[in-house]
């Protein structure tokens, strides 16, 4: 009995969070078998994921977002949660050809599901691209520390073996997480976020490069730029994809990606 109240009260709140969420229209149009799909097969590929509907209307709302900026542009993307990534794989896996109607439908193109494996060095920089065009979406300064929902969804939800981005006064970073969905071990600061590969890359302005530098100086000379995520800092510009000798994928904040053009 309490167990379909519950189940009931989930419903409820899923409901809620489709409603009032600024992509309503295309929660409401996914398919309730790829729900079905991803509560039966995503616990075999993302060990202790929560099979709720709650869960499930959190991290398709940030599947959603990922595919609103992948289709503003024709750079590559890597998307920052493992939640929303739950769900994208479960979908593809459930029916691909569903998947690219759905895409060509809400965005006008498809979104290719690239592995993290074959991104390789891509990643940090599709990651810096998701991270600009995320702030930008959400009014935030581009460049600064302001986390955008995309990138907190995993620190919300709770989500194991995700990624627990943080900011910073002067940058943003983020740490693995737990089994239990808690941001654990040394933080992380992806080298494609600093002001200089910003600003090469074409992602932020000059204006905006010497307000990141000006934080930068005056975080370290008040000795504050190793704080937030509740842990040792890693190097200072460490953390990208080619660097510390670590692969992409899990080690570099990001899971699968899509975009390039197509």
């Amino acid at each position: 009995m309490l167990s379909k109240l519950k189940q009931k009260y989930q419903m409820m709140r899923a409901r809620n969070i489709t409603e009032f969420s600024d992509y309503r229209r295309q929660l409401v149009d996914i398919p309730n078998a790829v729900f079905l799909h991803w509560q039966a097969t995503a616990k075999d590929e993302f060990p202790g994921i929560p099979s709720d509907a709650v869960f499930f209307a959190r991290a398709a709302e940030g599947l959603m977002m990922f595919f609103d900026y992948v289709s503003r542009s024709k750079q590559a993307y890597a998307l920052p949660s493992k939640a929303a990534d739950s769900v994208w794989h479960a979908w593809n896996s459930w029916s691909s050809i569903n998947l690219d109607h759905f895409c060509l439908k809400h965005y006008q193109r498809t979104v290719p599901h690239v592995e993290a494996e074959q991104m390789a060095s891509e990643m940090d920089a599709a990651l810096a691209n998701c991270l600009i065009t995320a702030q930008q979406a959400e009014g935030s300064v581009p460049g600064s520390p302001s986390v955008p929902r995309l990138f907190a969804l995993d620190r919300k939800l709770h989500m194991p073996q995700g990624y627990s981005y943080f900011g910073t006064y002067a940058r943003i970073g983020f740490q693995h997480m737990s089994a239990r969905g808690v941001g654990t071990g040394e933080s992380t600061y992806p080298e494609s976020f600093g002001a200089a590969q910003l600003l090469a890359a074409g992602l932020i302005s000059t204006l905006a490069y010497e307000e990141m530098i000006k934080k930068q100086a005056q975080a370290a000379n008040s000795g504050s730029s190793c704080g937030g995520g509740g842990s040792s800092c890693g190097s200072s510009d460490s953390g990208g994809c080619d660097g510390g000798g670590s692969s992409c994928g899990s080690s570099c904040g990001g899971g699968c990606g899509g975009g390039c053009g197509s």
